[in-house]
């Protein structure tokens, strides 16, 4: 076991319940890999059906009858979160080697995304004191005033994905805290250890009341139990589209139906046009569908080009591809981990073969379906050239370090109805120089997110979510914290 597990100021074994650190009610656990190796990590305990339920009626119970609500004004919830940001900026290296052990990330990309982490708890810090409803006058002559007020949804239950653990839990639980809101989280099965720091974290704070954020361990029966308990009042998931399917249907045959957001898959385009800096974006593109190994919902990862650089832009493409480095995530010179378990390699693996074999696709760069080294889930980043758009690897969501380049394109209008037509519209790239492109691009396309000239950048302050089967609801920005508020019309008879 890594010195660090060892360390840890809580015991990995314990969940979060009701502001207390409790096992599982039947003594259940799991054992947490380092992807890097396939060893274990770490043992956790594993919820039950109980466990949940005693989780929701700690949040239930704080927020309709305890402080948090109640008495804690905006500028308090505030202030607690604003502790928060820097109790996580304060244990920000252990929480990165954390990170980086459970995940197999590149430490010097967890670096980047403890800075988002921390930027997040305090820019919906920010919100918490300025809910604000409005005044209708419209029947003022006869006496009556009309207004709104916001209130907080109530009990919100995350279900997280494995890719991005820490920072994804801050997209979600720093805007419903903000809001008021008390939460059960369940974070992805494979990588619990950095949400189980958070809530020590949360915890020694002393600013939170207990039961305002519970932790559940598990795969999918604690999930589900999550989606269908009636007293959760809104359910928030990122993950698979087919599971996301199933999370929305759960919610509406349940005996209350309940708000839901949820942020699924992607087949994200990029577009490369002729005017656009060859060098610049061969690395962009690269970057922006090997970011993670590829375990982006976002990652761009179908190709356009056009036909009059296509031969010229390919090589460039290659060598930025075989220039990244794999090695020791906790390196200072790693660029790309590896998978995060076998299972996720042994699917990125097949679509390799399903590319090469079925789809009849020309491997650009990368080893084949063929794993790099016997420790550990390890693929080489992988570029297929002249690939049909109806190709399985350029229309499924493979979610790894697989780049499909399709077959060389003439008109960008064309590409535009096509793509419009994608079960998919989380985000889309357009590298040019064109303004009348990029503003055609831009507006027609039914995307939540168009980077132009650029790829995968996200700030806290501007909303992220998708179209289609990408889901709905949105995360970051104020979209997000008005997405955790119920608004409230008081009409009021003032002559009475």
């Amino acid at each position: 076991m890594s010195s660090i597990i060892s360390s840890l100021p809580f015991d990995p074994t314990l969940t979060y319940i009701n502001g207390e650190w409790v096992g599982s009610s039947d003594s259940q656990t799991s054992s947490i890999e380092n992807p890097a190796t396939g060893q274990v990590l770490a043992t956790v305990s594993e919820s039950t059906a109980s466990d949940l339920d005693a989780a929701v009626q700690a949040a239930h119970e704080a927020f309709y009858s305890g402080a948090w609500v109640n008495t804690y004004s905006g500028a308090q919830r505030r202030d607690a979160l604003l502790a928060l940001a820097t109790s996580i900026e304060d244990n920000r290296q252990a929480l990165e080697h954390l990170e980086s052990l459970n995940t197999g990330k590149p430490i010097r990309d967890v670096r980047v995304e403890l800075d988002d982490t921390i930027d997040l708890f305090r820019h919906f810090a920010g919100y918490a004191d300025k809910v604000e409803g409005r005044h209708i006058a419209a029947q003022t002559n006869a006496g009556l005033e009309g207004y709104t007020v916001k209130v907080p949804v109530g009990v919100v239950g995350f279900i997280n994905a494995f890719n991005y653990p820490l920072c994804l839990l801050a997209w979600k639980v720093a805007p419903a805290l903000a809001a008021g809101c008390t939460v059960v989280f369940k974070p992805g099965p494979q990588t619990p250890l950095t949400t189980l720091f958070f809530a020590h974290l949360l915890h020694s704070t002393g600013r939170f009341p207990a039961g305002v954020f519970n932790v559940v361990l598990g795969g999918v029966a604690v999930g589900q139990a999550l989606v269908d308990h009636d007293l959760v009042d809104k359910i928030g998931f990122t993950g698979s589209v087919a599971t996301g399917k199933h999370v929305i249907r759960s919610t509406a045959s349940t005996a209350r139906v309940r708000a839901t957001s949820v942020e699924l898959g992607g087949k994200s385009p990029g577009v490369v046009m002729p005017d656009a800096d060859l060098q610049r974006t061969a690395e962009l593109v690269i970057s922006g569908c090997m970011s993670n190994t590829g375990m982006n919902c976002n990652a761009l990862t179908r190709l356009w080009v056009h036909r009059s650089i296509y031969a010229e832009f390919l090589p460039l493409l290659k060598a930025a591809a075989e220039k990244i480095v794999l090695g020791v995530p906790q390196s200072e010179d790693t660029e790309m981990g590896p998978l995060i378990d076998r299972r996720q390699m042994d699917r990125v693996l097949e679509y390799i073969r399903i590319g090469i074999e079925e789809d009849k696709a020309q491997l650009l760069t990368g080893d084949g379906n063929h794993r790099v080294g016997q420790e550990g889930y390890w693929v080489r980043p992988t570029v297929f050239q002249n690939v049909d758009p109806q190709a399985r690897i350029a229309t499924e969501e493979i979610f790894g370090p697989v780049l499909s380049v399709l077959q060389p394109f003439d008109s960008l209008d064309d590409i535009i109805e096509i793509e419009r037509k994608s079960e998919f519209g989380l985000a889309a790239g357009i590298f040019t120089r064109n303004h009348s492109d990029i503003a055609r691009f831009t507006r027609r396309m039914r995307c939540g997110t168009i980077w132009v000239n650029n790829y995968n950048a996200l700030y806290s302050y501007l909303p992220f979510g998708g179209f289609r089967n990408s889901g709905f609801g949105r995360e970051l920005g104020y979209e997000s914290f008005d997405g955790y508020l119920a608004t409230k019309a008081i009409i009021d008879d003032i002559t009475y």
